[in-house]
C-alpha cells in the first residue's frame, strides 16, 4: 500500500536482511542516544545484533517502508515475539562479545528486566518492539507511527496481549506516548544512581532509557 509521500508498506522478510542491516548502520546507530553516548560503532549483521535482526525478520511482525521512486528502503520497525515460557534471550556459551554488547546492549537488558510483562495473569504472549528507524530526510511525515501501528495491528492479530519497547530517543519516545504507551521503568542517567559514564553533553538531550508498555 501507498500514502500520500509516496511510500510503500510492507511486511519484512528474511531477504531483506542486508538492506535493513545496512539502513541500521547508516541511518540508526549514527543518531542513537547509547552509541552516541559510548561513542562506538557496532555492525548490524553480526554478533547478537545480527542475530536479533535475523529475528524479527523471520517474525512476521517487523515491517518496512520504501520510497516508490528510488526503490530505497527508508524505513523499518523490526520487532518479534514472545510467549512466557520462551521469553529468555540467551547468548551463545563461547560467544565474545563486542564492547558495544556490553556496554549499550547489556544497558538496554539491565533496564529492560525490571519490568515483568507477564505478571498479568492474562498475558502469555509479548510483542517486542526491537528497533525502530526512519531516514533522516524522510522525518516528519508520520512514516515512523504508521509502521508502528501496522506492527501492533499484526502482533495483536498473532495473539500478543502487550506490546513494549525500550525507549532512548525523546522523539520515539514521543510517537509511543502518542499511542497510548505508558512508561513503566526510567533510568535516567543524568542521576548518581542512573549513571553508566555516557557522554551525556553529546547526546542531545536523551539522558533516559524508558520501557513503555501497552495492553493490545
Amino acid at each position: 500500500m501507498s500514502d500520500a509521500a509516496d511510500i510503500d508498506y510492507f511486511a519484512l522478510g528474511l531477504e531483506d536482511f542486508d538492506e535493513s542491516a545496512r539502513l541500521l548502520e547508516d541511518d540508526f546507530f549514527p543518531r542513537e542516544p547509547l552509541s552516541i553516548g559510548t561513542h562506538l560503532v557496532t555492525s548490524a549483521s553480526t554478533g547478537k545484533i545480527g542475530r536479533k535482526l535475523r529475528e524479527c525478520l523471520a517474525s512476521g511482525v517487523s515491517f518496512g517502508a520504501r520510497d516508490v521512486k528510488t526503490r530505497s528502503l527508508v524505513a523499518v520497525r523490526l520487532s518479534y515475539t514472545a510467549t512466557k515460557e520462551h521469553s529468555a534471550d540467551e547468548d551463545p556459551v563461547d560467544e565474545e562479545k563486542s564492547e558495544y554488547e556490553i556496554k549499550v546492549s547489556g544497558l538496554i537488558e539491565e533496564v529492560a528486566s525490571k519490568v515483568d510483562v507477564f505478571q498479568d495473569h492474562d498475558v502469555n504472549k509479548v510483542l517486542y518492539m526491537y528497533m525502530l528507524c526512519v531516514r533522516r530526510n524522510y522525518g516528519g511525515r508520520g512514516i515512523g507511527k504508521k509502521l508502528v501501528r501496522m506492527t501492533m495491528e499484526r502482533g495483536k492479530d498473532l495473539g500478543c496481549q502487550l506490546a513494549f519497547t525500550t525507549i532512548t530517543n525523546v522523539l520515539s519516545g514521543r510517537i509511543f506516548a502518542g499511542l497510548g504507551y505508558e512508561t513503566r521503568y526510567t533510568l535516567d542517567m543524568s542521576t548518581p544512581e542512573g549513571d553508566r559514564g555516557m557522554d551525556l553533553a553529546a547526546m542531545d538531550g536523551n539522558r533516559t532509557v524508558r520501557i513503555m508498555t501497552i495492553r493490545l
